[in-house]
């Protein structure tokens, strides 16, 4: 396999939005906030842009890029960025639309708390957050206070895992304590005469338990009569929500631990391979608590560097990647049937991505800077381009856009705006296909105007 492709950061003041505004109302004449950009192998470029009022129309602010480095203004709250040294055409630089704060207090120490899963609900009316102190918030976005929420201790410990149903009404989560559950994501009313906090108190309606080791991820099956969870313990288990009970565990090879999870529909064309392992393997029987079940494939990203897929409806591994020496951990996988498309990233920060007719080589491998891929989600398109995207969460704090080229990856976005806190989450939802992130700082950021 050749080696990954070499992608540039282009990093930007954090509050350079403050300085532009700033000059804009006429506060300064004149401020410079600084670009960086980075490409391993190459040499570092740290630029300065200098912004100016302009003379005539009071409402332009004018840019001149020095020190090697390019800005623009695409259009409201967009911008774009550039170094011709390093061959960086102007790349978008995107800053969050909204911002929403740990509902909590800060500790003691005058920080907010991290945030260790999150999800945004289809419907696009609330998110939800998880701590490693096994508390749930449910949030809903379209208040201003972040004090209005819903709350749960739905774990002993960490959350490791959030995914709202399809309804919008109802939480998955998963934890390190082993256990699922389920929580009712009815957020309640803000009362107009309050100001302080609002959270009410909630229990899970149904609790899952059968790992004998972390859950890693959860995943709603079609409308939600049943849902799939994946383990350090090497398996991945089917869930009765109804009863409450365990319908199935499929072992991963070697019952290596599985730290992350991708489902979806089969897809016209893929897997036209003989299942993995013994061919003409009989299926497993069906059991009739199963509910669309049949052409769903799981994606499972292993502790040893490769994934495994599995036929959710007849049980059987359909693919496993051949293992490579020196190989690390995949921490992350998304698979979008609808563009027969599976990306991997690993925590050495080298994102695979494959097409699911062809499994045995990527189509193309890439990595920025050697930070741990934290989450992977598709993009159907962003910024007009036809081509699927695929937005990045990293260890680093510097979430992007990628495009997903047939000649290249090429970096589409650069979502700015957290100041080097890790970002471990990033989710796709809304009808405009807005982009969230939650980070290290314990804020969660949306992200709007991509797909124009």
């Amino acid at each position: 396999m050749n080696p990954p492709i070499h992608l540039p950061i282009v990093t930007i003041q954090p509050d350079f939005e403050q300085v532009i505004s700033d000059i804009n109302s006429g506060l300064v004449p004149n401020e410079s906030f600084w670009i960086s950009c980075y490409k391993s192998g190459e040499t570092t470029v740290h630029g300065k842009v200098h912004a100016t009022l302009d003379e005539r129309d009071r409402n332009l602010v004018r840019f001149e890029g020095q020190g090697g480095v390019d800005f623009k203004s695409a259009h409201d709250r967009v911008y774009t960025a550039a170094c011709s040294g390093m061959r960086i055409e102007h790349t978008r630089t995107v800053l969050p639309t909204k911002s929403y704060a740990d509902p909590l207090p800060l500790n003691a120490s005058g920080q907010r708390r991290k945030i260790a899963a999150f999800d945004v609900a289809p419907d696009g009316s609330q998110f939800a957050a998880g701590y490693d102190d096994g508390l749930v918030y449910i949030v809903p976005t379209a208040s201003s206070n972040p004090s209005v929420c819903t709350t749960s201790k739905a774990h002993l410990n960490s959350v490791t895992s959030l995914r709202f149903f399809p309804s919008s009404r109802a939480l998955l989560t998963a934890g390190v304590d082993f256990s699922l559950s389920i929580l009712s994501a009815e957020v309640p009313s803000p009362s107009p005469n309050s100001s302080g906090p609002t959270a009410s108190r909630i229990d899970p309606v149904r609790t899952f338990k059968g790992h004998s080791r972390a859950v890693t991820s959860g995943a709603i099956i079609s409308r939600g009569r049943n849902v799939l969870s994946s383990s350090k313990d090497g398996t991945v288990r089917l869930w009765d929500v109804p009863s409450g009970t365990q319908i199935r565990s499929l072992g991963v090879a070697g019952f290596i631990p599985a730290l992350a999870m991708s489902v979806g529909e089969r897809g016209e064309g893929a897997f036209s391979q003989p299942p993995d392992g013994e061919e003409g393997a009989k299926p497993t029987p069906f059991d009739e608590r199963e509910v669309e079940t049949a052409e769903k494939v799981v994606f499972c990203a292993l502790n040893d560097g490769t994934f495994q897929a599995f036929d959710l409806g007849t049980k059987q591994s359909i693919f496993h990647s051949a293992a490579q020496r020196g190989s690390s951990a995949l921490c992350s996988i998304a698979y979008a049937p609808s563009s027969s498309l599976v990306a991997t990233g690993s925590n050495a920060g080298i994102i695979n991505v494959y097409d699911t007719r062809s499994l045995g080589t990527p189509l193309t491998s890439f990595s920025r800077n050697g930070a741990s891929v934290e989450e992977l989600t598709f993009v159907s398109s962003s910024f007009g381009n036809k081509e699927p995207g695929l937005a990045v969460a990293t260890e680093d704090g510097l979430p992007y856009v990628v495009g997903v080229r047939p000649e290249g990856p090429a970096v589409q976005a650069e979502l700015v705006g957290t100041d080097c806190d890790a970002a471990r989450c990033i989710r796709v939802g809304g009808s405009d296909g807005e982009v969230w992130t939650a980070s290290d700082d314990g804020i969660v950021r949306k992200y709007e105007g991509l797909n124009m």
